[in-house]
């Protein structure tokens, strides 16, 4: 699953707002939903071919938009796509975390995952809110901001970086930052914290 999910990083930011990325991205995050639907053990198996239809349907819909929608539309599309599916995936590894008994590996790895998954929430938030704003939604960038950029520019507020090349520029871009910041922090420091040390005592 990380593994997956450091590929769809890589998509982003080798192909950015490619239609070729944008296909990319949503195989991958459509792979990952049907992945956390079967490993979660709780889901019906008519909700991992719901995946698959929900998948190809976005790739459908996503590769019309392409050609007939301004480059704005685009992004917004995908944005709200992957914000869908990455919300799901990030609920199912939730659920799955805090219902397992024991604090093994493959929780670490869950809550590793959704960590990864948190900023790749929020990148794509920003990708949608964006699309209503193309020119004034982040500084430092010229035009419409790339998901590349969104995904630099989450990333870096999620792990409090800061570099400050890319920086919000209007009120909803700044409450969005604000609330990831605050997310990743509290995240980082109270679950992955918790689930690392209980790990640690008991290997």
């Amino acid at each position: 699953m990380l593994a997956t999910i450091l590929l769809a990083y890589g998509a982003i930011i080798a192909l950015a707002d490619a239609v070729a990325g944008s296909v990319v991205r949503l195989a991958l995050l459509g792979y990952l939903l049907w992945e956390a639907l079967r490993l979660s053990g709780r889901a019906p198996a008519w909700s991992r071919h719901v995946a698959w239809v929900g998948t190809a349907v976005a790739l459908i819909v996503v590769a019309v938009v392409a050609r007939v929608a301004p480059a704005a539309t685009r992004s917004g599309v995908v944005g709200a796509v992957s914000l869908v599916f990455t919300a799901a995936i990030i609920a199912i590894f939730a659920r799955a975390v805090i219902t397992r008994r024991a604090v093994d590996t493959p929780a670490v790895l869950g809550v590793l995952s959704v960590y990864l998954l948190l900023a790749l929430f929020f990148a794509s938030l920003n990708q949608l809110l964006a699309s209503f704003d193309p020119e004034g939604y982040l500084n430092g960038v010229a035009g419409l901001p790339s998901a590349a950029d969104q995904l630099y520019f989450s990333v870096i507020t999620m792990a409090t970086v800061g570099f400050g090349d890319i920086t919000p520029a209007g009120r909803v871009a700044r409450g969005v930052t604000v609330v990831e910041a605050l997310a990743g922090q509290l995240y980082l420091v109270s679950v992955v914290a918790a689930v690392v040390g209980l790990w640690r005592r008991r290997t």
